[in-house]
């Protein structure tokens, strides 16, 4: 059957009837603005607008559509102009990783196009069908009211760069270097990369959580006509592989231990040939018993999963004499509470595709975290030297710690390496969902011991976690979850006991919060029951107890400097009494809820983190940074620019960066752990300091003048006196006969393990024990509305006072913020990753349930406490965590404060029979 539709103006015709829109929108036009994220309708990242309507490309067959005219996000700019929607998307700093932008554009588009006047409600239902994992919807809503202003030829107030005059950016709302090209569809993900004579993969994954592998039989699907490869564990030149430890099977040899574990792969010239070649492998199992909770792994008659056991690690942390502190308290409180699975929800599956190079190297294109450690890590299992391996980072859409792994990269290294052709693999929703880590299942128990003025005399901390047949990240993941178990708080005498298990459940890994957004979940839960039994306000509780300078955090460190959590309480107090407060006049029920959190910057604990930078002006007058540090929508590219231009007087707009390829940057290690801009900052401001003193001599010895006299401003040598320019930074990069360049590698000092008494000193001098560098803090405020008698729970107003340092760029660092809000708002009331024997139930992005628009907040508001970090950048740190980690339990001790029922369990939504009988 021949098709004739318009695409973007142009007429096409197309005999590929049975073709879903989308695919063929971006395998056949190659028009990849229009991105896959579920492959069943529920993301909207896929949104067309067809015949003025928005429309799910992933929905629709081409036999539906002749005759219709189809726009995709390519044909929305006219004569290189923006929309106004793009401008305004810009604008509003409502792109993040920048997948679903193009999706939310065209939704916008087709709902503006009938109603130029909208009301926000109007707004929310015409981007219903849409998710931002990264949480930028207030910033979306805010787009179309200014879009739709535009629109109607009402003049626009300015919206960001204010004040941004030549170089001087630092602190200023500088627009994104990344956003014109992602809100265009210009942006590279890994799914849209194609090559000539490409090969497509797909993996056979394990039909059971635990089961003997007794055979392969690979005949029938070699057969196939089109099947180029397949590949078994036999294959592998190394079978191992791991994040910390090698102890994960990159294909299963003998057994599978959980439903991700990938058994084959087949690679053939098209996606559906490799689907047909993988659904004809035949695999024999044995299926063997399994463990599928924590209770299961610490039973002794539970069968062992691994050599040294069932338990993955423990941690005991003691300090003081806390029997003594529970028999000298005038209050006790105790409870037990739990968190669920999590899924890391990125909109953008995983995937990746790799290239032959020459002299027997590979490139790999990926969407990760960490280049070097994918580097390293395929080197090993390839069996060459890493010289021969190059890790190519694109943009990820959206990762929030779930691509610092492998997944399928030596699949597509092995078939690029075997074959002489590219290769690539892009996982859908389904495979994503059962085989990328998870956030771990937490079991906590919890008793406080205080005097009846609120003041904490000990806390009893028992943690049990599900981290999965693997041990990816877990050795991690615990420690961190204790340092921070106690909250931000003095607690002189403890005792925290913690182990995470093996278990046939999904692999736990990296997911923000790293292990602390569950234990402050409880943590501040039980505060806020302290709280009412002392009969005192939840903040002046809090003071009564904060850490401060001079004090000993969880783990025995010190703290000596950047600490302005107390700031973060006063700002708190004063929004709850100006602004919660008289909200609270109502017949309804509602109720308001205070937590605070406190998360490391960067990973700590023992690991040597490096980063490293080269700044080099190139001979058009431009600088170029070069570094491993990945972006995945946060914004620090455009951070490390702004202080680069700070430094060297050079406009941001005249600089550009290099970041991720192996090949090309210096050596760095991840971007989690909100450390982006606290590692790489430092490496470019020492860059940036070096550079601007070879320019300036450079400069001198041209012009044949003394460096003392010079200044730089403006990308331009001036007269320091008179402020006459005498060159231009093009002119000096042209009359040079020297490379204008600086490699800088960074270090942070020296941290420490997590010692199991935070007592003893283990001959460390205490002026120097730390297991941490710095850390964020923030105390959040939450209002809410609770309906009885549907059991639903809506955030009305969130207020957010965070201590990140100082703030290079405030509205992208709000963004951050607000995202995280988001996030933890799912976390707090939806999410929950159900696995039931060993299987993923939670099989569909939408039985998920991730926020979605509607659930914004009439109010987000962010507060950045005046602070000052003297180990970080700038005075900087970094605030990609820490805005998730008090929403959990500000929401549930708001429910609390509306209805007198207290949630333990997250999610909430579990719940809306109990809130109902309440």
């Amino acid at each position: 059957m021949l098709i004739t539709l318009k695409v973007n103006g142009q007429d096409i015709e197309s005999n590929q009837s049975e073709s879903s829109l989308l695919n063929y929108l971006r395998d056949t036009l190659h028009l990849t603005g229009t991105k896959c994220g579920c492959e069943d309708g529920t993301c909207g990242s896929c949104t067309v607008i067809i015949d003025g309507e928005a429309v799910r490309s992933c929905l629709v067959k081409l036999d539906k559509l002749n005759g219709k005219s189809i726009t995709t996000i390519e044909g929305l700019s006219k004569d290189s102009q923006l929309h106004p929607l793009q401008k305004t998307f810009i604008e509003c700093s409502a792109i993040q990783c920048g997948f679903c932008t193009p999706g939310l554009v065209l939704a916008a588009k087709a709902f503006l196009d009938k109603n130029i006047n909208p009301s926000k409600d109007e707004i929310i239902k015409a981007l219903s069908k849409n998710l931002c994992r990264c949480g930028s919807y207030p910033r979306l809503i805010e787009a179309v009211q200014r879009a739709a202003k535009e629109l109607r030829g009402e003049p626009l107030e300015s919206f960001m760069q204010e004040g941004v005059t030549d170089s001087r950016t630092m602190g200023l709302s500088v627009q994104r270097k990344d956003v014109l090209e992602k809100v265009k569809g210009e942006t590279k993900f890994v799914g849209d990369l194609y090559f000539d004579q490409m090969l497509h993969g797909k993996v056979v994954w394990s039909e059971y959580p635990s089961a003997e592998i007794t055979y392969i039989d690979t005949e029938e699907a070699l057969a196939l006509p089109g099947v180029k490869l397949i590949l078994t564990s036999k294959d592998i030149p190394h079978n191992r592989f791991g994040i910390l430890e090698p102890d994960q099977f990159v294909l299963a040899e003998d057994r599978v231990r959980y439903i991700g574990e990938p058994v084959a792969v087949v690679f053939a010239e098209d996606p559906d040939i490799a689907a047909a070649g993988a659904k004809s492998i035949k695999v024999g199992y044995k299926e063997l018993p399994g463990v599928f909770s924590i209770e299961e792994a610490l039973s002794p008659e539970a069968p062992q999963l691994n050599e040294q056991g069932n338990i993955i690690k423990q941690v005991s942390v003691k300090r003081g004499d806390l029997d003594s502190a529970f028999e000298q308290a005038d209050i006790i409180v105790e409870e037990e509470f739990s968190t669920p699975h999590g899924e890391v929800a990125f909109i953008e599956t995983g995937g990746a595709v790799a290239t032959p190079g020459e002299d027997g190297k590979v490139i790999v294109y990926a969407c990760n975290q960490s280049p070097f450690t994918d580097r390293q890590q395929l080197a090993k299992i390839l069996g060459l030297g890493t010289e021969k391996v190059r890790i190519v980072h694109l943009p990820a859409g959206g990762a929030f710690g779930g691509k610092t792994e492998l997944t399928v990269h030596a699949f597509v290294a092995i078939a690029a390496l075997r074959t002489g052709l590219p290769a690539k693999i892009i996982l859908t929703r389904k495979e994503t969902l059962r085989s990328q880590p998870k956030r771990h299942a937490y079991n906590m128990k919890y008793r406080i011991a205080a005097k009846s003025d609120g003041k904490i005399l000990g806390m009893d901390v028992k943690l049990l976690a599900d981290g999965g047949a693997y041990l990816s990240w877990s050795p991690r993941v615990l420690p961190t979850s204790v340092i921070f178990s106690t909250g931000p708080y003095y607690i002189p005498n403890m005792d925290i006991n913690a182990a995470n298990v093996f278990t046939n459940n999904l692999v736990s890994g990296a997911m923000r919060g790293f292990g602390a957004s569950q234990t402050l979940f409880a943590v501040e839960s039980l505060l806020d029951m302290l709280s009412r039994k002392a009969n005192i306000d939840p903040i002046t509780l809090r003071e009564r107890n904060a850490l401060d300078i001079g004090l000993p955090t969880t783990s025995g460190q010190i703290l000596t400097a950047g600490v302005s959590y107390k700031k973060t309480l006063e700002a708190i107090k004063k929004a709850v009494n100006e602004e919660l407060l008289p909200l609270k006049n109502s017949d309804k029920k509602i109720g308001i809820g205070i937590a605070s959190a406190w998360r490391s910057v960067s990973g700590s604990i023992g690991v040597v983190e490096e980063a490293g930078a080269t700044l080099q002006l190139l001979a058009n007058g431009k600088l170029v940074i070069k570094v491993a540090c990945t972006d995945m929508g946060q914004g620090t590219h455009t951070a490390l620019c702004q202080i680069a231009s700070d430094i060297v007087g050079i406009k941001i707009e005249d600089i550009q960066i290099v970041a991720g390829d192996t090949e090309v940057v210096p050596y760095g290690g991840a971007v989690m752990a909100s450390r982006g801009l606290y590692m790489w900052g430092h490496a470019v401001t020492r860059a940036s300091e070096n550079l601007l003193k070879i320019l300036l001599a450079e400069g001198a010895s041209l012009l044949g003048e003394r460096e003392e006299d010079l200044n730089f401003t403006g990308g331009a040598i001036v007269n320091r006196a008179s402020g006459q320019t005498l060159m231009s930074l093009q002119d000096l990069a042209s009359r040079s006969s020297r490379q204008l360049l600086v490699d800088e590698h960074f270090t942070l000092p020296k941290t420490y393990p997590l010692l199991e008494d935070a007592n003893e000193s283990c001959s460390i001098d205490p002026e120097l024990y730390r297991t941490n560098q710095t850390i964020n803090y923030n105390t959040t405020a939450i209002l809410v509305e609770v309906d009885e008698e549907t059991g639903k729970v809506k955030v009305i107003k969130v207020i957010v006072a965070v201590d990140a340092g100082k703030i290079i760029n405030p509205e992208a660092a709000k963004t951050q913020v607000e995202g995280a809000v988001i996030m933890g708002m799912g976390f707090a009331l939806t999410e929950e990753f159900l696995i039931q024997r060993g299987i993923n139930l939670t099989d569909s992005l939408g039985k998920y349930r991730i926020p979605r628009i509607s659930v914004t907040p009439e109010d987000i508001k962010t507060i950045f406490v005046d602070a000052n970090d003297p180990s970080g950048p700038q005075g900087a740190k970094g605030v990609g965590e820490i805005g998730l980690l008090a929403i959990a339990p500000a929401i549930t001790n708001a429910i609390y404060d509306a209805i007198g029922l207290r949630i333990n369990s997250l999610p909430v939504s579990k719940h809306v029979d109990m809130i109902r009988r309440n």
